[in-house]
This record gives structure tokens, C-alpha cells and sequence, in this order.
């Protein structure tokens, strides 16, 4: 989990990990998170692109009301 790219050791949102889980609930795997504040940026896999796609509404829904006024999916894996 990275926080504006720039990693800060010790430090991680809650939230944070509340969306890891949400996300492994719904099994959606190989997930990096950062946090740019009101955005939280999901960036997965080719292989879970489209799960998160199907999951968009879902995924908004329940993540939003963590802190976050926009959720994005990150088009470029790497």
C-alpha cells in the first residue's frame, strides 16, 4: 500500500486495510492501493482487470463511505 507514491513505513490508513479486505472478499487478487486523498487508486492485474470491472457499482459503494470521494481503477498495470 503506497500513500501519494511515496510510502511512509509505519504509517497506513485504516481504511486502507478495510479495502484490502473488502477486495480479497470479493477475490480480487494482486491489488496495489494508493491513497491520494480524496481518490484512492486501485491498480490490479490484467488477469482481475475485468472482475473489477464487474464488481465497479459494488466496489464504489462499499468504499467510498471509508473516506474516499473517488475510486479509480488504474488502466496501467506497471
Amino acid at each position: 500500500m503506497e500513500k501519494d507514491n511515496n510510502p511512509v513505513e509505519g504509517e497506513r490508513p485504516a481504511a486502507l486495510t478495510q479495502i484490502e479486505q473488502i477486495l480479497h472478499e470479493f477475490e480480487i487478487k494482486d491489488v496495489s492501493l494508493f491513497d491520494h486523498d480524496p481518490v484512492l487508486r486501485i491498480q490490479v492485474s490484467d488477469a482481475q482487470f475485468a472482475r473489477a470491472l464487474q464488481l465497479r457499482e459494488t466496489l464504489v459503494e462499499r468504499i467510498k463511505p471509508l473516506g474516499y470521494r473517488f475510486v479509480a481503477i488504474d488502466l496501467d498495470e506497471g
